[in-house]
């Protein structure tokens, strides 16, 4: 029996990511062009390179056990026994299917017969000691065999339990290794609402409202994306929990709104949909570090007829950022000062960790701390640009208390924060779904879960005056 299709096709996508540090999505999506493989295989394809990426460190760990020199084995190898790790582990694929393609996958990947009875070897005893190796304890009670059942690294499995514990830690380690669900904005700029939807009934998309305004879950994602370009142009893909964020800033006509760290523009557009829902545009103005992004969001909102919207590249850690911003803003006539700021800030991503792959093993403690600080920093610069009366939004896809609570309260004790109060959420303000993120603090805490939103925060300070 020889290499499966599958199975070829996933380790070019585990090798790319390693050689390239492509991410994952981008790396599939290039191995998908041209394959001429079944529409089931892709599917096999893309769960086992997925899969491998998002448990690597774990599988690493699991086959180091077997290897006497596992630093001078081959990278090649070493992302063939991990894919078959996979299988083994995770997927729970028979010893027998999994030995036998393991070695041809060696094969494949060294182009060696060498390696094939190192593979044959390594992988006859990891089945054999699978049980005891995987997880290695009771994962209810054990966090370290909860970290390996669920391929996560320890250090991010303490957080979580530290944080949340142990059994919402343990939910949010299962939710994710689980396919990401697809929420859209419907963007009211071409096509009405009702308009949109009628074009995801004859599409025969099923799809659900989400609970916050114009937001929609689609369940059938790829009816959903085989629909014509110009028809889906009337969504936009954005999780829930990002929606309700946006939803909270509550874009008025008229308004002058400013997004700190826009990106592609999605938010930026969102808002513009809202006041639009409201009564007619508001001002909107998005910065970000990139060129090359604020081109795209720029683009993109033209092509909606969008003029309300606009993006101007500025680096907030330098000290001419402000300079930079007024004479922007002059330039198309909008006041530097603002009804409402959104700072969409950079952060770990560990509310969305089933939306990137290999995430998890590229981050550590100390990036989330670097995070914090650069949040701070955001903040800190932005609070000057809000009216008296104003309202300052701090939003993250993170979970970890460093890069959102701890940032507001640092915040809070500076000069600058004294100018501002928290201004609590309210059950009355949320989509039913986050009722129960709503904290003790007045912050919107919402944890990942199982076939629903990423995880989100965001706080709401309001300047005195």
């Amino acid at each position: 029996m020889g290499l499966s299709p599958a199975r070829r096709l996933a380790f070019k996508v585990i090798k790319r990511v390693r050689e390239k540090q492509s991410y994952a999505a981008e790396a599939m999506q290039s191995a998908l062009v041209g394959a001429n493989i079944d529409p089931r295989d892709k599917a096999f394809a893309t769960r086992l390179a997925y899969g491998t990426i998002a448990t690597r460190g774990t599988l690493d760990q699991l086959v180091a056990t077997e290897l006497s020199k596992p630093e001078a084995t081959p990278d090649d190898l070493k992302d063939a026994l991990a894919l078959a790790a996979y299988e083994l582990f995770f997927e729970k694929t028979e010893a027998y299917v999994v030995v036998n393609q393991g070695v041809e996958l060696a094969y494949f990947a060294t182009n060696s017969k060498t390696y094939r009875g190192l593979a044959n070897a390594v992988l006859r005893r990891l089945s054999e000691k699978r049980e005891k190796l995987f997880p290695g304890g009771d994962p209810e009670t054990d966090l370290n065999a909860a970290a390996t059942l669920y391929g996560h690294p320890l250090w991010l499995a303490r957080l979580m339990e530290d944080q949340y514990g142990a059994k919402r830690a343990r939910e949010m380690m299962a939710t994710n290794n689980e396919p990401a669900p697809l929420y859209v904005a419907q963007l009211p700029f071409l096509r009405s609402e009702k308009q949109s939807l009628a074009a995801l009934e004859a599409a025969k998309v099923g799809y659900k409202s989400a609970g916050v305004e114009g937001a929609y879950q689609i369940l059938d994602q790829a009816k959903f994306w085989a629909m014509p370009a110009e028809l889906r142009a009337s969504f936009v893909a954005m999780d829930l929990a990002a929606q309700q964020v946006v939803d909270l800033v509550k874009a008025q006509p008229d308004q002058q709104l400013l997004e700190v760290g826009s990106g592609r523009g999605t938010k930026s557009l969102v808002m513009a949909a809202g006041a639009r829902r409201r009564g007619g545009p508001a001002q909107i103005v998005g910065l970000d570090l990139y060129e090359f992004k604020n081109q795209v969001a720029l683009r993109t909102a033209q092509s909606y007829g969008v003029r309300e919207a606009r993006y101007l590249t500025i680096d907030v850690k330098k000290q001419s950022a402000y300079e930079r911003l007024e004479k922007g803003l002059l330039t198309g006539g909008v006041r530097p000062s603002f009804d409402s700021v959104l700072i969409d800030a950079p952060c770990s991503g560990l509310g969305t960790l089933r939306r990137g792959a290999d995430k998890r093993w590229k981050l550590s403690p100390d990036d989330l701390i670097a995070l914090a600080k650069l949040g701070s920093r955001m903040i800190s610069w932005s609070a000057a640009l809000v009216k008296p009366g104003g309202r300052l939004f701090y939003a993250t896809c993170t979970i970890a208390t460093v890069e959102n609570q701890s940032v507001i309260e640092r915040f809070l004790a500076t000069a600058a924060g004294k100018e501002y109060e928290v201004e609590p959420f309210t059950e009355s303000e949320v989509a039913p779904p986050f009722v129960d993120a709503l904290g003790k603090d007045g912050f919107l805490n919402i944890l990942p879960s199982s076939g629903g939103p990423d995880g989100h925060f965001c706080a709401r300070l309001k300047r005195k005056g």
